[in-house]
């Protein structure tokens, strides 16, 4: 544990964060993703699903364009926002009382984003399970509350399960692909899958 923080503050992102005040380096793999693939655009709507301590939602909310975005984390927000952003302090595993909520508010979002991640043990098979059902919990969200069109990105901890995500995924989009940006730890399992306009 001491060697990772020793090679955190050492990280070329996470400096770069530092100097740029923003909250964590996270900020830089949704930058580099929608660069490629122009996911922000003016006036959308977004869900960012596990947002807690908030990189994705800086990011989404600095992007010039008048973007808001609903927030979900089982962790508190630290992190306060302007009136584009609110948050919801909800579990996943909840997602009866999230679906009353949205439903309730009449939430249709043209993006969701989840770099949502289970808290890690050490033991590989165990932590790439926990990712594999968090990012499912995810994908449960595009068929009710994702405009026809809109584009969905999730964190999958690579394993065995990682291609069954992927196929699931796909289901929904005219187009899918895996994706892992450079501000991504290289010695990291972590890989994103991007479903790009929903049927």
């Amino acid at each position: 544990m001491k060697q990772w923080y020793k090679n955190r503050k050492n990280d070329h992102f996470y400096l770069k964060a530092k100097k740029n005040s923003f909250i964590s380096r996270a900020y830089y793999k949704l930058e580099e993703i929608d660069r490629k693939k122009q996911l922000i655009t003016k006036n959308c709507l977004v869900l960012d699903i596990g947002c807690s301590p908030g990189g994705w939602s800086q990011y989404v909310l600095n992007k010039n364009g008048n973007q808001r975005v609903v927030g979900i984390d089982i962790l508190p927000m630290e992190h306060t926002f302007d009136e584009n952003f609110e948050f919801y302090n909800y579990d996943l595993n909840e997602f009866s009382k999230i679906v009353d909520t949205f439903k309730s508010k009449k939430y249709l979002f043209d993006v969701i984003v989840s770099d949502i991640a289970p808290n890690t043990s050490g033991n590989q098979f165990s932590d790439q399970a926990n990712s594999f059902t968090l990012s499912l919990l995810s994908v449960k969200f595009i068929d009710d509350f994702l405009k026809k069109g809109g584009h969905f990105l999730v964190k999958n901890f690579q394993g065995e399960d990682t291609e069954q995500l992927y196929k699931e995924i796909k289901k929904f989009f005219n187009k899918s692909l895996y994706i892992k940006p450079s501000a991504s730890d290289k010695n990291s399992k972590e890989i994103y899958i991007l479903g790009l306009e929903k049927k």
